[in-house]
């Protein structure tokens, strides 16, 4: 197993984190708390969970691994998440995230799942940045981090807000949406905060579709979970890549991954771009020249969610919208297009986004009615 330290923590993390949002029998503890003992034994160091995973079962199949790991509790690190926007909700949850797990204390706790530019100052307003400041002081975490969804420039603003709290970020990163993502991990390791990617797999996109992203492969990797790691851990600001296991399968066919892994250059990662634009005409690459929109209509993640809809068909596509994005009403956000189609003139891929648009509305309204 690969490890490196953790921003300016000090910390020595795994490359490879173990993401507990997707055990494939949740209900089912003991058997997938085999997965995390598993993990742990092969290297693998950083635990990421948080309350609701997997019908609200992941923090408990991680106090049952744990519990049985027997394990010096300095040899692993956890860590959990809240959305909650007031000191007394923050508290309240991390108790319960720690009584669930069985732990004394969080190594990283994050304010979770800022998706827009005034998530942060809203919270900041109730109270939520107290609350884990007072956590920190008692040692019931150690280290504050965020997790974020947003786009390019956006991420300097909001670590801005962070009032130098924040140690690392949580940030959703792959081969597909590189150039969104991207520039948000450099200008949070320029800050010697830690990197942590999510949806390492593209959300389990590139697995999923493997002759589609083909050219990600090189001579030696058994499957393109291989190619999607590598680019992952190829990206120097990245500390570790998450991926979230089913089973022990998954855990040993990461691992496998990560210590066969050759780094690229960036020479090369830049080329693979060049090959996504080229040979995926009809996904959005996520680049963001759209991203200037004089109605502000969240282009990029509209985008987003069409790809899921190409991959995966038109319920896909709904389902991102609404569980990654958190957009319940497309209509009223189209309805605020002007049509100047600003954005289309911008596409490097000449994509038809009105169009796009209009065909994610027609599926929200078809699949309402079911």
């Amino acid at each position: 197993m690969l490890y490196k330290e953790y921003g300016k923590t000090g910390l020595k993390v795994s490359r490879l984190g173990f993401g507990g949002m997707r055990f494939e029998e949740p209900h089912k503890t003991e058997k997938m708390a085999e997965a995390v003992i598993r993990a742990y034994d092969l290297g693998i160091n950083f635990f990421d969970t948080a309350p609701k995973y997997c019908d609200d079962q992941s923090e408990v199949i991680y106090g049952c691994a744990f519990k049985q790991m027997k394990k010096p509790r300095n040899s692993f690190y956890v860590s959990s998440k809240t959305t909650a926007d007031s000191a007394k909700e923050v508290r309240e949850e991390c108790l319960r995230s720690l009584d669930r797990m069985g732990l004394d204390y969080l190594d990283f706790y994050y304010v979770w799942c800022i998706m827009q530019p005034d998530d942060l100052p809203n919270r900041k307003k109730k109270g939520a940045l107290d609350g884990f400041r007072q956590l920190k002081e008692e040692g019931l975490i150690k280290h504050i981090c965020v997790s974020t969804h947003l786009e390019h420039e956006k991420i300097a603003g909001m670590l801005d807000q962070g009032e130098g709290l924040f140690e690392g970020i949580l940030i959703g990163l792959n081969a597909i949406n590189f150039q969104l993502r991207y520039p948000g991990a450099v200008e949070a390791a320029k800050r010697g905060m830690g990197v942590a990617t999510m949806n390492t797999l593209g959300g389990g996109i590139i697995p999923q579709n493997p002759d589609k992203f083909s050219f990600l492969l090189r001579e030696g990797d058994k499957s393109i979970i291989d190619s999607a790691i590598r680019f992952n851990l190829s990206l120097p600001e990245i500390t570790v890549a998450l991926v979230g296991c089913r089973n022990v399968n998954d855990v040993e066919t990461a691992v496998d991954s990560v210590n066969r892994f050759q780094a690229m250059d960036l020479a090369e990662i830049e080329a693979l771009q060049k090959q996504i634009t080229e040979v995926q005409k009809d996904l959005c690459t996520q680049c963001g020249y759209c991203s200037d929109c004089p109605a502000e209509i969240p282009i990029v993640r509209l985008m987003d969610a069409y790809n899921y809809r190409i991959l995966f068909g038109p319920e896909a596509g709904v389902k991102r919208l609404k569980e990654h994005w958190w957009i319940d009403d497309i209509q009223s956000i189209v309805d605020n297009c002007t049509q100047c189609r600003s954005c289309e003139d911008a596409c490097t891929q000449h994509l038809p986004i009105l169009e796009r648009f209009d065909q994610l509305c027609e599926d929200f309204k078809r699949l309402k009615k079911k």
